[in-house]
């Protein structure tokens, strides 16, 4: 893995600093194709959101893009962007003059990795509560450690219930339903990560004339829905299925829509 601390290669990062004390910053997770971040304005406009809403002075957009340019030995990859408050003296209140950390770290190539056409789903305990700053990539992602922890050998991915028993995303991963013939998604406003991917498909699949809409979503609408997807930056988007359905289940069919839906994926993949 290589890893840059301020755009130097075998940086280190201070025991002080804040993201490593409390978890004070944000970060991306970029697929880079030949040194090119993948829908890198939606990232970057994401990325500078967090850093206002946690006060962060921002960074230079050049020094992230020779950073992620660095990566272009490989042809895709992925890549985790993150900056911190920096380094601060032991206590919760910020320093008045903050050094922001950044550091760019991955390139393992995507070529000798597999992924399955068809994630099977399992249902986590772990609830997503109610976020203080809704929509902030922030650090402090236990809630998401702990869900990823409960997953089975034969997981590809966990679904997220918010602290009302509603489904809000995947472990990692946003998540959509097909109800007919209408494409519905659980409002962001309280938990969750509005991924980058996602915007791009509702943004998209209105423009094909798709009907879309984010709508709450109880667990046992997920169970009935007519199809099941997850979108995130490495697998982009992808039809899923219960575990529980698996064995008996190998092909969950398809429709025009699906179809529709699976050819938007692959238009975002090549265009981005």
């Amino acid at each position: 893995m290589k890893i840059l601390v301020n755009g130097e290669k075998g940086g280190q990062i201070a025991a002080t600093d804040r993201g490593f004390q409390y978890g004070d910053g944000v970060f991306e997770t970029l697929r880079v194709r030949n040194g090119k971040p993948l829908l890198w304005d939606r990232h970057w406009k994401r990325l500078c959101r967090g850093l206002e809403q946690l006060r962060i002075p921002g960074i230079p957009e050049t020094a992230c893009l020779e950073d992620l340019q660095s990566f272009a030995t490989v042809n895709e990859c992925m890549v985790k962007l993150i900056v911190t408050r920096g380094p601060g003296p032991r206590g919760y209140a910020v320093p008045a003059h903050a050094r922001p950390t950044r550091v760019t770290m991955g390139g393992e190539s995507l070529a000798t990795t597999i992924e399955v056409d068809v994630l099977h789903v399992g249902l986590c305990r772990t609830r997503a509560g109610a976020q203080p700053l809704p929509g902030c990539k922030h650090l402090n992602r236990i809630e998401n450690v702990l869900a990823r922890m409960e997953w089975g050998p034969d997981w590809d991915e966990g679904l997220m219930l918010d602290s009302s028993g509603k489904a809000i995303c995947g472990t990692q991963s946003n998540v959509f339903i097909l109800e007919n013939e209408v494409l519905l998604t659980p409002p962001l406003r309280r938990s969750g990560i509005a991924g980058t991917r996602r915007s791009w498909l509702l943004e998209h699949a209105r423009r094909a004339g798709m009907r879309v809409r984010e709508e709450p979503l109880p667990l046992a609408r997920v169970r009935s829905a007519d199809a099941m997807f997850f979108s995130n930056t490495r697998i982009g988007l992808r039809r899923a299925c219960w575990i529980d359905q698996a064995r008996s289940l190998s092909d969950p069919g398809s429709t025009g829509l699906v179809d529709d839906l699976q050819a938007l994926g692959a238009e975002m993949h090549a265009m981005a």
